[in-house]
C-alpha cells in the first residue's frame, strides 16, 4: 500500500493543487491522510466541498491543536504505518508534484532498490525539488536543474534529499527508525529524521527524474570564514525554533563547532544586518540555544 500524508496549516489554496495532482498520478495513491494542524482559513470547509475529506483515498485528520510541522509529519507517518503502508509520501502543503509521473517514477525507482538491498530495505528517496529551472534548495553546491542532471549517476543523487517535500519512505525504515520527532514543533524535525536514516545505516538518495515543485525560500549565501553559507533571518520564533533544534541534533551528535560557528556566530552576522527587531531576535536565539543544549523540546514558544 501507497500513503501520502500531507501536513497543512491555513494554505487551502495550495492544498488544492497538492491534492489535485496527487489524483491525477499514474501510480494511484491508496491513501492520502490530510493532517490539519487546525486551520482557521476554511481548509475543512474545503475538503468537504472537494470530497477530500473521507471515503476510500482520504483520511482527514484535525489535531487537537496546532502542533506543527514536526507533530503533523509525527501523527501522518504513525496513522500510515499501523494501517499498513508499505511505502509512505510526505509532503508539506505549499509543494506538488509537477506531473502526473512523478510518483510513478519515484515509485519503480524505489521498488527496484528494495529488491536489490539498498540500506537493508530502510529507503528515503526523494523527488528533485525545483522551482522552474532552480533547485529549490542546493545539493552540495549545485543550484540548477542542469547541475543536478549533471551529477546524477543512474538517474540518482546518492546521499541527497530535501525532506519532506516528496520523499518517500520504506515501512522497513519506519520500523527501525520510528516516526519524525514530534516534540521539535517546527524546523529540524526532517533534517533529523534524515540523519536517523543515515545512522540506522539506510539509503538516501534523490530521483533526478522525479519531479516536484516547491516554492526557493529567499536565502542568499556569503562566505564566512571560507566557508559558504546560508544568510537569511526569519521570525524571532522561528529562529527560536531552529536554534534550539538545531543546538540539541549538535549535541547529539558532539558537533559543538557547528553551534558556535552556525547557530551562534554566522546568525549573528545575519541578524546584524536585519532593520528592525534586532534585539528580539537575539535574545530568541540564545534562549532557542539554551533550550537545545538542555534537551529542553516541544512547544515552547507560540508562533
Amino acid at each position: 500500500m501507497l500513503a501520502a500524508v500531507i501536513v497543512t496549516y491555513n494554505r487551502k489554496e495550495l492544498l488544492i493543487k497538492n491534492i489535485e495532482m496527487l489524483l491525477q498520478q499514474a501510480r494511484t495513491i491508496d491513501k492520502i491522510y490530510i493532517i490539519d494542524n487546525c486551520s482557521t482559513d476554511g481548509t475543512y470547509e474545503m475538503l468537504q466541498e472537494n470530497g477530500w475529506h473521507q471515503g476510500e483515498q482520504f483520511v482527514y485528520v484535525k489535531t487537537e491543536a496546532n502542533i506543527g510541522g514536526a507533530g503533523g509529519f509525527h501523527t501522518g507517518v504513525k496513522a500510515a504505518y499501523e494501517a499498513g503502508a508499505d511505502w509512505i509520501l510526505l509532503m508539506d502543503d505549499d509543494g506538488r508534484a509537477a506531473n502526473e509521473n512523478t510518483i510513478q517514477i519515484l515509485m519503480d525507482v524505489a521498488e527496484k532498490l528494495y529488491a536489490e538491498g539498498k540500506g537493508a530495505g530502510k529507503l528515503f528517496v526523494n523527488s528533485l525539488v525545483q522551482q522552474g529551472e532552480c533547485l529549490s534548495f542546493k545539493i552540495d553546491n549545485i543550484y540548477t536543474v542542469e547541475g543536478a542532471l549533471r551529477i546524477a549517476q543512474d538517474g540518482l543523487i546518492e546521499g541527497a534529499a530535501h525532506p519532506f517535500n516528496g520523499t518517500l519512505v520504506s515501512r522497513v525504515l519506519v520500523e527501525e527508525i520510528g516516526y519524525p520527532n514530534k516534540d521539535f514543533f517546527i524546523k529540524g524535525d526532517e533534517v533529523d529524521y534524515k540523519q536517523r536514516t543515515f545512522d540506522a545505516g539506510g539509503y538516501i538518495a534523490t530521483v533526478v527524474d522525479s519531479r516536484y515543485i516547491h516554492p526557493r525560500p529567499e536565502t542568499h549565501e556569503k562566505v564566512v570564514l571560507g566557508i559558504k553559507v546560508p544568510f537569511f533571518v526569519e521570525a524571532p520564533w522561528k529562529e527560536y525554533y531552529a536554534a534550539r533544534n538545531f543546538t540539541y541534533m549538535y549535541k547529539q551528535k558532539k558537533q559543538y563547532k557547528g553551534i558556535l560557528f552556525e547557530l551562534i556566530f554566522v546568525k549573528l552576522l545575519a541578524v546584524a544586518s536585519m532593520k528592525c527587531k534586532k534585539m528580539k531576535t537575539i535574545y530568541m536565539l540564545f534562549k532557542g540555544v539554551k533550550h537545545g543544549w538542555s534537551g529542553r523540546l516541544g512547544a515552547t514558544v507560540k508562533p
